[in-house]
């Protein structure tokens, strides 16, 4: 019986220790991303099928944390020039960072349209919002309300939208919710698509 106890405090031990490198590690990996040069190769692409394979790839993690997803994706949306290995890192960071903000569940709306030149991407969430005096700070260095956060997953989401020349900002209400708006510019011969639809 006690090498039975034995085996299973080691056992605890060793789940501790693991969650604790995963969680370095994670860190690391913030960190390399939030202060290394972007290697980013922009291909023309549909934003719609990247969101799509995004959302595919943590539709399991999002059902376990009790979150619906909904999609109003535009139709005939105009390509864009991405790096679909940075764009994915992006919106994984943020779909994290909403499901950590509805512990309880909630819904999460991803929205892409047409703005004038750009193609914009919202992801909304019902969780608990972000308090007024925290919206300024939510993309520096090293902020975070996190217990075991490294405070980077933003910073790395506004350099690399940033280094896509587009923008990115935040619109949140405490209880209510947070979107994040991501703006892409469309490219030049694009743009024709854009008049075109419109007739």
């Amino acid at each position: 019986a006690k090498r039975r106890a034995d085996i299973d405090s080691i056992e605890r031990y060793l789940e501790v220790v693991n969650e604790e490198v995963d969680r370095l590690n994670g860190i690391v990996v913030d960190f390399l991303f939030a202060v290394r040069p972007m290697n980013i190769v922009l291909e023309r692409r549909s934003l719609n099928q990247l969101v799509e394979e995004t959302l595919e790839f943590v539709q399991f993690e999002i059902g376990e944390a009790g979150v619906e997803i909904r999609t109003e994706l535009k139709e005939r949306l105009p390509n864009v020039d991405v790096d679909e290995k940075y764009f994915k890192q992006a919106l994984l960071n943020i779909i994290k960072n909403a499901l950590s903000a509805m512990p309880d569940g909630g819904v999460l709306t991803v929205t892409t349209r047409v703005d004038g030149n750009d193609v914009l991407l919202e992801v909304a969430d019902t969780g608990v919002g972000i308090p007024e005096e925290n919206i300024t700070k939510i993309f520096e260095p090293y902020f975070t309300t996190k217990e075991f956060g490294s405070g980077l997953g933003l910073t790395v989401v506004y350099k690399i939208i940033k280094e896509h020349g587009g923008e990115i900002s935040i619109n949140s209400r405490e209880g209510e919710g947070t979107t994040f708006t991501m703006c892409f510019p469309v490219p030049q011969s694009e743009r024709n698509l854009i008049e075109w639809g419109k007739g």
